[in-house]
């Protein structure tokens, strides 16, 4: 079940699972902490359509679900490798940038600057599929190819997320309730592991 409509010659569905989580975070975070969130997670996904336009490589489609954008690229305007950074990395860094924004007008602990911070310095983690992991791919495969890339991202991968997992062990014992770090972690995990990404020992 999803949402669809087209725009510029680019497809855009939503998902029901995207529509579940906003509800999710509305229902959580409550009703205006939620919208300034959902507001961040768009302002995040257009990072990304802005410098696939600045490069000429507008998206044919863009399936949004709980497990984030996806964007199918046409083939004929294939991205280099810093051009894929670039993009991966266009998503969190308009999350910080519009929480320095923030912060410069005085507004650096409302909401919608949290919540800006929050996704852009998560997003910036080297770790797949986030989008810092994405962008680290994109060079290492640039510099090392595609083998010595994998072994490389899977150990600095390794080297982030088993400290993220402690710190979200660490917010679930202080705070009794709040595990959403923690199942971050483990998704991270679990994709890493079903990915094929994880370094042997």
């Amino acid at each position: 079940m999803s949402l669809g409509f087209s725009l510029g010659g680019c497809r855009f569905t939503i998902g029901f699972s995207c529509l579940a989580l906003g509800t999710a975070c509305c229902l959580f975070a409550g009703l205006e902490n939620g919208g300034w969130l959902l507001l961040a997670m768009f302002l995040h996904e257009g990072g990304h359509l802005l410098a696939l336009g600045v490069f000429r490589a507008p998206p044919r489609q863009v399936a949004l679900s709980a497990l984030g954008c996806r964007m199918e690229l046409d083939p004929r305007k294939p991205l280099g490798w810093g051009q894929g950074a670039a993009v991966s990395l266009a998503g969190p860094g308009a999350n910080l940038l519009a929480f320095g924004l923030l912060s410069l007008g005085g507004l650096g602990g409302h909401a919608f600057a949290l919540a800006n911070v929050g996704l852009g310095l998560l997003h910036s983690l080297p770790i797949p599929p986030l989008d810092g992991g994405l962008a680290l791919g994109s060079l290492l495969r640039w510099r090392l190819g595609e083998e010595r890339a994998g072994r490389w991202g899977a150990a600095l991968a390794a080297l982030f997320l088993f400290p993220l997992a402690a710190v979200g062990f660490l917010v679930l014992l202080r705070t009794r309730y709040n595990f959403s770090l923690l199942a971050l972690s483990v998704y991270l995990m679990l994709y890493l592991v079903l990915k094929g990404e994880v370094p042997a020992p």
